[in-house]
């Protein structure tokens, strides 16, 4: 192993260390998972269970938040670099990326065997129709589509404590503000989801993950060298 990547690595293994309180909400989540099943169960609610592996999606979520917004200055003030940071991060996101997918269809698979019959289970590798390209498309589609989330806010994180940031933020509301009363432009952005998420050709929807992920991150390595300590 090289000593960029010992540093790299280094620098994933920091990052994972000071994400408890992206483990402690996502534990929160995997909670009332626990507990939709068991009232299910028990009749208290009606049979229609939302998986407790969707809740994983949390830390997918919460993880580049507490990276960008925290642990890039506790690293700086370790003598970290910025490159070294970004590629650490990278490999914080695809570790997480490929255990939340994996341990999701896990989940779904376990649920659908021991509940199947008493429960209609929803969890999102079924919901986005992954599930009916087989368990290792499934996986690899949910696996981009994870990493893209990731990258998105990872960078839009890091452009918070500059005006472009702001301005990004805005951008983002005037879209949703605007594209979703507007006919046409609510198909633009339906469409754009469709591309994401549920394309039926397995290729179009990861390899459209996969270059929005690139482009993303591309972007933030430009910010990150901008970025002040």
């Amino acid at each position: 192993m090289t000593n960029s990547n010992k540093k790299t690595w280094m620098v994933a293994k920091i990052n994972f260390r000071q994400l408890n309180t992206a483990y402690i909400i996502t534990c929160g989540f995997i909670l009332i998972g626990v507990y939709n099943i068991i009232s299910c169960l028990l009749g208290l609610i009606d049979n229609n269970y939302v998986d407790m592996g969707n809740y994983l999606y949390v830390l997918a979520i919460y993880a580049p938040i507490f990276i960008m917004a925290r642990n890039f200055k506790r690293i700086m003030h370790l003598n970290g670099n910025k490159r070294d940071f970004y590629w650490g991060a990278l490999l914080n996101y695809g570790i997480i990326a490929a255990t939340v997918s994996l341990l999701n269809i896990i989940l779904f698979v376990l649920t659908e065997v021991v509940f199947g019959s008493r429960l209609v289970i929803w969890n999102l590798v079924a919901v986005f129709g992954w599930w009916n390209h087989g368990v290792i498309v499934a996986f690899a589609q949910q696996f981009f589509f994870l990493l893209l989330i990731e990258t998105f806010i990872h960078t839009l994180t890091s452009m918070q404590t500059r005006w472009y940031g702001w301005v990004t933020d805005i951008l983002l509301v005037a879209i949703i503000s605007v594209f979703i009363p507007i006919p046409a432009l609510r198909n633009l952005l339906v469409s754009f989801l469709n591309t994401i998420i549920f394309h039926p050709n397995v290729l179009v929807q990861i390899t459209c993950c996969l270059s929005l992920s690139i482009a993303i991150y591309g972007l933030n390595l430009l910010i990150l060298q901008r970025k002040k300590i």
